[in-house]
């Protein structure tokens, strides 16, 4: 058999080779490795450390494999490069993102795991809490309220909307359950509701739902042309375009709304930061931010209005309820917020010592609802 022979042209491809390697090698080593991605408002895996135990469970090996993942050199280059090649070969979804039209991001729904934990918990926080009301509004997302906006051929295997049913239906006679979806639906054509590359309502969805608490509540809902609107940003490119870090599908417009009659002290209880308004300016110029509302992570924030009448809410939630809360300042003198991803001890504990407080609203969306860790911390 004739043996082939080696050419220049195989020996330079060759060396090609084991340069890019080389190449790449020397530049994950050598370049500084950050702790929290802006971009993507995530911190990135650290680097893991090694035991024979975890490399025999597989454990030691996944992580590392997370951890090159995240600090691939030029990252968010080659993530811009793969999704562009992605959209223009015509792909519709890339990971569990779909690619709308209308320069529209839409996060897929995947299979709800956690329903009968999230219903133990919720029920945990009504048995304990002695004096107030319990609501609870559960938010479904774009997939669910834009969902002719998606693909043709799109497959949603799983229904928020029968998860919704469900755990309302496990929570009946124990909080009073607020059904937003309909009332949602029926508004699409009066604004944007949630927005285009990111996972979050709007603050004119979160008015929407705020109507419809105040139904349940017991209150009158102010009307928006009552709050004073303010486009603070028109250059928000949220977790979902992060995802993708593709600039065909553009930024979002920020709109808050101040009620002229607040006259507010906000308290940041971990910072020991005192504010006169819910809304952090700052964050503006950052790549994050939606965390204007709210001022990005708090364990527990108190907002008192003085112009309120007396009385007061508490507020248990996920970043939905961020650009929510402040609809709700006109109608109660103290609005006590808690995430309980951080804060430690439960809130109902609180909720009993604060005799202020009637009411109590545990708001969640349904896409982080399933996977949040604030979950288990809810009692």
């Amino acid at each position: 058999m004739e043996e082939k022979r080696v050419t220049i042209s195989d020996r330079v491809s060759v060396y090609l080779i084991c340069g890019m390697i080389l190449v790449f090698t020397a530049a994950f080593f050598l370049n500084g490795k950050q702790e929290f991605s802006e971009s993507e408002n995530r911190y990135l895996a650290a680097l893991p450390e090694f035991s024979f135990k975890h490399l025999a469970e597989g454990k030691f090996t996944e992580e590392l494999e997370k951890y090159v993942t995240d600090h691939f050199p030029e990252r968010e280059s080659f993530l811009n490069i793969v999704s562009e090649a992605g959209r223009l070969s015509g792909r519709k979804q890339i990971d569990d993102i779909y690619l709308c039209e209308d320069k529209t991001l839409i996060q897929a729904y995947g299979k709800p795991k956690n329903v009968e934990k999230d219903v133990r918990q919720f029920s945990k926080l009504c048995d304990a809490v002695e004096n107030a009301k319990v609501y609870l509004m559960l938010v479904p997302t774009a997939v669910t309220i834009n969902s002719d906006k998606l693909p043709k051929g799109a497959v949603t295997q799983y229904s928020q909307s029968d998860t919704i049913a469900t755990i309302y239906e496990s929570m009946a006679g124990k909080a009073e359950c607020i059904p937003v979806q309909q009332t949602l639906e029926q508004m699409k054509p009066e604004g944007q509701l949630y927005y285009r590359t990111d996972h979050h309502w709007t603050t004119f969805g979160a008015y929407i739902a705020y109507e419809e608490y105040c139904r349940a509540a017991g209150y009158e809902p102010l009307s928006l042309s009552d709050y004073t609107a303010e486009s603070v940003s028109t250059g928000f490119q949220g977790t979902l375009y992060s995802k993708l870090s593709d600039t065909y599908f553009g930024a979002d417009e920020i709109v808050s709304y101040t009620y002229p009659d607040w006259d507010l002290s906000v308290t940041y209880e971990d910072s020991g930061e005192v504010s006169d308004t819910p809304y952090a300016a700052e964050y503006l110029d950052k790549k994050d931010k939606y965390s204007y509302f709210l001022n990005n992570i708090h364990p527990l924030i108190t907002i008192e209005n003085r112009n309120a009448a007396e009385g007061a809410v508490a507020v248990i939630k996920d970043s939905y309820a961020n650009c929510f809360v402040p609809f709700l300042l006109a109608h109660y003198r103290t609005v006590y917020v808690f995430d309980t991803r951080y804060y430690k001890g439960g809130p109902s504990q609180f909720i009993n010592e604060h005799e202020d407080i009637k009411d109590v609203l545990i708001l969640y969306n349904m896409n982080t609802l399933d996977n949040d860790a604030g979950i288990g911390g809810i009692y």
